[in-house]
């Protein structure tokens, strides 16, 4: 079979790149809708690609708490001293520890932990992302299985109806012509199912995908498309969505990162000591201190550039925000709608339809008619079939859809 060859290439790809989740002797991977959400929580590739921070993240906040945010300096100065009183050698040397006047070393602890919330809060985002885009994957396959099945079954329906054609013609109560529009149908037919066929490889290659499998990995859907649940009632009110809360967080980060910069460009104080033996014998000890003046304020650059920073943040999370409400608003809507596309078709063309094909068929085989009204019926019926699994489809993605843009899909999820 044409998958199983396909499947072999992959299994060779798989050996070929090193992929370490190849289950070619193990049989295939089942996916179930909650396993789809679980895996695509926890192995999607945009999942894994949140995660990746969040070590640094780690390290960040240790490096934050360093108790002093300015190494010490240290000076000397060595030389010959000639003069009246007489002459020497002079050696002086000094000890400077600067002072942040702006609370540098708590302004990177803000940072470090602003970042950690930021990275987290992305990890979450992406993980119901990642389930949504899996579980709709997942939909895309048994959507590829049921037009796959129709169009197999179709191309036996074919078959059948060339067989009566060819046996009409060869008895001579039929002319020449319906045996070849019979095996024009089987043909038309074949198409059909080799386009299935490419169809259900690219829903397959993008649910390995979204699951974080190899291409090696073999997987199957399990689930009907057709299978329709009810409305569920809605989320409570007031629960912040993954996606907000990470803009939030990002609006944080960045006024923590303009706070920082102020501190780092803020002259420090400086406090010391030095010493000094002088060449014809004396020594000396001193305190230092250092104080910026008041006059100019060498932080409105870097503050005014990181402000920039901290608008384009809010912008987005206001961005995002209005993009949720919209996509709130139209999900709602959709699996309404979806529901209503598909309780009439299905009971307001496909119940005629079928009955029609009955008929026709019924008029075909006692020859009260030739095949051309049962073909064109016939085929208007494999459509309507189709559409009602496209319909099917649409209603489970509209769910989905509704799930992810109010954040409950990973509600029942272990994490």
């Amino acid at each position: 079979m044409k998958l199983r060859a396909l499947a072999a290439v992959g299994c060779s790809a798989a050996a070929l790149f090193g992929a370490v989740e190849a289950r070619c002797d193990d049989g295939p991977l089942v996916v179930t809708r909650e396993r789809a959400i679980a895996l695509g929580a926890e192995r999607a590739p945009l999942v894994r690609e949140a995660v990746a921070p969040l070590r640094a993240t780690v390290a960040l906040r240790d490096a934050s708490s360093a108790p002093l945010a300015y190494a010490p300096r240290l000076t000397a100065s060595a030389g010959r001293r000639t003069g009246a009183f007489g002459s020497g050698l002079e050696i002086g040397g000094g000890v400077v520890q600067d002072l942040s006047l702006r609370g540098l070393g708590a302004r990177r602890g803000d940072v470090a932990a602003a970042a950690a919330h930021a990275a987290r809060s992305e990890v979450e985002r992406a993980r119901l992302e990642g389930a949504a885009l899996a579980a709709l994957a997942w939909v895309d396959l048994l959507e590829a299985d049921d037009l796959a099945r129709v169009r197999a079954s179709a191309k036996q329906d074919a078959e059948e109806i060339a067989r009566v054609a060819r046996a009409r013609t060869d008895r001579g109560v039929a002319p020449p012509s319906e045996a070849a529009l019979g095996a024009a149908e089987v043909g038309q037919a074949e198409l059909g199912e080799r386009d299935a066929e490419g169809r259900l490889f690219e829903a397959r290659a993008a649910l390995q995908y979204a699951i974080g499998a190899s291409p090696a990995t073999e997987v199957v859907a399990s689930g009907d498309v057709r299978a329709i649940d009810g409305v569920s009632p809605a989320p409570p009110p007031g629960t912040e969505h993954p996606a907000e809360a990470a803009a939030r967080n990002r609006v944080a980060l960045a006024r923590a990162d303009a706070k920082l910069a102020r501190a780092q460009a803020s002259p420090p104080l400086g406090v010391g000591v030095t010493y000094t033996r002088e060449g014809q014998g004396e020594q000396v000890a001193l305190g230092t201190v250092s104080l910026p003046l008041p006059f100019i304020d060498p932080t409105r650059f870097d503050a005014a550039r990181h402000e920039t920073a901290v608008a384009s943040a809010e912008g987005q999370a206001e961005r995002v925000r209005a993009e949720l409400a919209r996509d709130a608003a139209m999900a709602a809507h959709e699996r309404l709608h979806t529901r209503e596309v598909h309780d009439t078709l299905a009971a307001k063309v496909l119940v005629p339809l079928r009955e029609t094909v009955r008929l026709a068929r019924a008029a075909y085989q006692t020859g009260t008619q030739d095949v051309t009204a049962l073909l064109i019926v016939r085929q208007r019926l494999v459509a309507a079939e189709e559409q009602l699994g496209r319909a099917s489809a649409d209603v489970q993605r509209a769910d989905l859809r509704y799930a992810l843009t109010s954040g409950t899909l990973l509600a029942g999820s272990k994490r």
